[in-house]
């Protein structure tokens, strides 16, 4: 029944009014001839009915043989809507381009939005995306969801899970992070404990393994400490050696800092080159050309936001913050204070260590500010090493 109706507004339908004469006789004629006729209705000497557009005319020599006069009192359908609008052809025109721009782009990518990254960088993941087809402007029917996925965890081996889930025009790119298990002692394998550094040692802690130096002993980096290979009375056993050997040592840390040196340094001047972004093209909001100076680069993004969902269509501003190679003159007081600050943050290397004393010097030497210091140390200087047994 739907598909009826359907048709019969998709070609125009005609509410008719046929008034004297013998509307038995009419029906009757119509009939005959194949003329569609329904909702019949009569009222003393008037019968109205439905009836085709294209059959309306076919309608006129029945009447006329039935001594009926006709009357249109309603037309229906599309081809009647239409020749309604034949002067505002604009308007046709824009539903047509409506239709067409409304099944194009349904067809693909509008968004990309990364959910679930908290470490990897989304750009980064955005940018393998693009490289496999899931960009802004592709066509969803060549998207290959199961292999671009492979790929993508073929490309970034820190994810664990990856899947591009399609709603609508708005592909969701969901990942899960990988985390790297802890690494384990392996209780079966043999090891040897050597030095990591030069020191005296002044404690010793040997839970498995053989003991190769005393407390008071100098040792040298690279030497053996602990050895995993036991002599019994049936031979040697090989261990897995575990031990804290604490040594004194001594940390030699320096930086330097230049009285004149040359620095890319921004001048204050900035660049902005915005653009409007439609879907996938961008349109130039500025004139001018080429950027010659070195410059940094940052971008703002405003893009249309509906519930949350950010649109592709908005202004992309490129600002260029322009650079230049100044000449830096520093007295010497002022790179003392700088190289104070550089040695404090090369200090950092020191972090778990106790230090116990420490000398630090600085001088002015062949145009730069030396600060070296001196720090003498107690730490852990165990480093396990695998026993290759051939």
């Amino acid at each position: 029944m739907f598909m009826i109706h359907l048709l019969r507004w998709l070609f125009g339908w005609i509410r008719l009014e046929a008034e004297g004469g013998f509307p038995e006789r009419l029906l009757n004629l119509a009939a005959r001839e194949g003329i569609e006729l329904w909702g019949v209705r009569r009222y003393g000497i008037k019968l109205t009915a439905s009836c085709p557009a294209r059959q309306y005319r076919m309608l006129r020599s029945p009447a006329r043989r039935a001594g009926m006069r006709l009357h249109v009192k309603k037309r229906h359908g599309v081809p009647f809507t239409l020749h309604r609008y034949r002067s505002r052809s604009g308007l046709l025109v824009g539903l047509t381009l409506f239709i067409v721009i409304l099944q194009l782009f349904s067809q693909r990518i509008w968004i990309v939005e990364v959910r679930g990254s908290k470490k990897v960088d989304k750009e980064k993941i955005l940018g393998v995306m693009q490289e496999f087809g899931v960009r802004e402007g592709a066509d969803l029917s060549n998207l290959d969801i199961p292999t671009l996925q492979l790929q993508t965890l073929r490309k970034l081996p820190e994810l664990a899970w990856c899947v591009v889930n399609l709603q609508g025009s708005i592909a969701y790119v969901d990942v899960t992070e990988r985390i790297s298990p802890p690494e384990l002692s392996n209780p079966d394998c043999p090891s040897n404990i050597k030095a990591a550094r030069d020191g005296r040692i002044i404690s010793i802690e040997v839970y498995t393994g053989q003991s190769m130096v005393q407390k008071g002993d100098a040792v040298a980096q690279g030497m053996l400490l602990v050895s995993g290979i036991i002599e019994s009375s049936v031979g040697p056993i090989l261990k897995r050696s575990q031990a804290r050997i604490l040594a004194q040592t001594v940390r030699v840390l320096e930086v330097s800092v230049p009285l004149k040196e040359k620095q890319l340094l921004a001048t204050g001047e900035r660049i902005l080159r915005p653009c409007l972004h439609i879907f996938t093209l961008n349109i130039p909001m500025f004139t001018d050309g080429k950027i010659e100076q070195q410059n940094k680069l940052s971008i703002t993004r405003n893009m249309l936001n509906v519930n949350g969902i950010s649109l592709p269509l908005g202004i992309i501003c490129k600002s260029y913050e322009l650079m230049e190679y100044r000449d830096i003159v520093r007295t010497e007081s002022q790179a003392k204070e700088l190289a104070k600050k550089r040695l404090k943050e090369k200090k950092k290397e020191l972090a778990g260590v106790e230090i116990i004393m420490e000398n630090e010097k600085g001088e002015l030497k062949n145009g730069r500010y030396v600060l070296s210091g001196v720090y003498d140390c107690i730490e852990d200087i165990c480093m396990e090493e695998e026993l290759v047994i051939e």
